[in-house]
């Protein structure tokens, strides 16, 4: 009888075991229950069911105020353009200041915004008339002018003319010379072409002028032309003008109608034509 209870016992605990080892087999989830020893194993990675919390630190520097922050030193500049030490204002003394800092071409004297100039010169004239072309020669003239306004549009001149020709008729000396000399002003229209410090400028002009004419070289008159004769002129001409610096000239050409002629008893006017240049100086 004591050996069949130690046999149920026995028993008992042989099926206890078994029950726990088989509870500790049983499959978690329903993939695991249904899955196939033919299917891959589950991927295996961390175990993200526990996060650890992160903890973010806070600065609490504060931040400076804009208006609190004082401004840059001005460091001035040597003359190579690098910044300046007390070295180099000790020992160096500061740049001379250029010419056009000193103002010498940003201001222009009213004369010279507006162009004149002094010009010399001379070329030749002829009569226009052939009564008296045939009793004269090919003459030569000189002048001395004086413009202003060579800048503008509108410009005025003041000159002194002179000329002088050979002159034969009947009752004159061989040596006879016909001489005259005056005065004349004209208004310009111009047209200024500035490069640089040079000047281009075309122009007309349209004047007044007077003239005195008389016979030199000549003891005896017993001739038809009269010893002197002052007439008027209206000079109207066209030119070229040239300007560097202070340097000035131009070339014209003119024709002066005459006035009040009583120089050749037989008739005859002495209007003329006549070419020139001129060299000066422009201020």
């Amino acid at each position: 009888m004591r050996t069949f209870t130690h046999i149920q016992l026995l028993a008992v605990a042989t099926l206890a075991l078994g029950a726990t080892q088989a509870r500790a087999q049983t499959p978690t989830d329903a993939r695991e229950r249904t899955a196939s020893p033919l299917d891959s194993p589950p991927p295996t990675g961390p175990d993200v069911r526990v996060t650890p919390e992160t903890t973010v630190p806070i600065d609490t520097t504060p931040t400076p105020s804009p208006l609190a922050t004082p401004a840059a030193p001005v460091v001035p500049l040597t003359a190579n353009g690098s910044p300046s030490t007390a070295l180099d204002t000790d020992r160096f003394s500061p740049p001379a200041p250029r010419l056009a800092d000193t103002g010498r071409y940003s201001y222009q004297p009213a004369m010279s915004r507006v162009g004149g100039g002094v010009l010399l010169g001379g070329g030749y004239e002829d009569f226009t008339s052939s009564t008296v072309r045939d009793m004269t020669g090919a003459g030569g003239f000189w002048n001395a002018r004086l413009v202003a306004g060579t800048r503008q549009v509108i410009g005025l001149e003041a000159a002194y003319i002179g000329s002088a020709r050979s002159i034969e008729a009947l009752g004159l000396g061989g040596d006879a010379r016909l001489v005259s000399n005056g005065a004349e002003g004209a208004v310009r229209g111009n047209l200024p072409i500035a490069v640089g410090r040079s000047l281009f400028e075309p122009f007309v002009l349209v004047g007044v002028g007077w003239q005195h004419y008389q016979l030199t070289n000549t003891t005896t008159n017993t001739s038809d032309v009269a010893a002197r004769d002052d007439i008027m002129t209206l000079p109207v001409g066209t030119g070229f003008e040239y300007a560097y610096g202070r340097f000035l000239a131009d070339v014209r050409f003119m024709y002066h109608r005459t006035y009040y002629n009583d120089l050749m008893r037989t008739g005859g006017r002495l209007d003329n034509l006549s070419a020139g240049a001129q060299l000066g100086l422009s201020f």
